[in-house]
């Protein structure tokens, strides 16, 4: 037999836990000392450790009661509840966090929280999903799937995402420069090896994602993150200029 400050140290919980999950017939002391003092065997220590786990997997105390008394409920029943429960849980706090990194990229970008730009982005995703999976189809054909894949998306955390994000930003900021300049020259070439480095050779497909890419209304029903129409005329001066150099026109 242990006493309660035993027990207390050998599962790191309190004494007043202890005490309150007596009072509450949660996990009673086997015996006592003469002096009225809680005494715990190997077998309370068990239990105790069975209580904790619970607790950790998201069971309420009150939901943990019935659980260990195995001959009033079925068990199994419950944990595979749970286990619902927590994928579900698991879900909805992946979404958060990918909102929260659409944030963070957004701030990047933009210098600013942008509160209407970040709700739309978000309503456009949560009643348009399945409409903007036909467009790609429609406006990609048999690339579509390349396309949504590979394309930047400011739910990422990916290194890949936070490049181009860079890039843009720094684009953002040489937009009063002439598109011709070095700097702005240098950002393209990078740009375009990256492209390259997801398309390859398939001239058809870039330019098809750059028509969309172009149009404000497409970008939206495909939920782009939207860009100024004066960075996308910049952009694509550039563009055309780099190609232009490089003997591709």
């Amino acid at each position: 037999m242990i006493s309660i400050q035993q027990l207390s140290k050998q599962a790191n919980v309190t004494t007043r836990t202890l005490r309150y999950y007596d009072a509450i017939d949660l996990l009673k002391p086997t015996g006592a000392t003469e002096g009225g003092h809680r005494l715990y065997e190997e077998t309370d220590l068990f239990k105790l450790q069975q209580i904790q786990f619970l607790q950790r997997i998201g069971f309420t105390l009150k939901e943990i009661k019935p659980l260990l008394e195995t001959n009033s409920i079925d068990p199994l029943l419950h944990l595979e509840n749970q286990l619902r429960f927590i994928r579900a849980e698991r879900e909805q706090l992946a979404i958060m966090e990918n909102e929260l990194i659409g944030l963070i990229h957004s701030y990047s970008l933009e210098g600013k929280l942008d509160w209407q730009l970040i709700l739309n982005m978000i309503q456009h995703h949560q009643e348009n999903h399945t409409k903007a999976k036909q467009l790609y189809k429609q406006w990609f054909g048999g690339n579509a799937k390349k396309v949504m894949e590979n394309l930047p998306n400011m739910n990422r955390p990916d290194e890949d995402t936070k490049e181009w994000i860079d890039m843009i930003s720094q684009l953002k900021r040489l937009s009063n420069q002439s598109p011709s300049s070095k700097e702005v020259q240098e950002i393209v070439g990078k740009m375009t090896l990256k492209i390259n480095a997801l398309y390859g050779d398939n001239e058809e497909m870039v330019n098809q994602i750059w028509e969309v890419r172009k149009s404000p209304e497409k970008s939206e029903q495909l939920g782009w993150y939207p860009l100024e129409e004066k960075l996308l005329r910049f952009l694509d001066e550039a563009f055309a200029i780099y190609e232009q150099r490089e003997g591709r026109d």
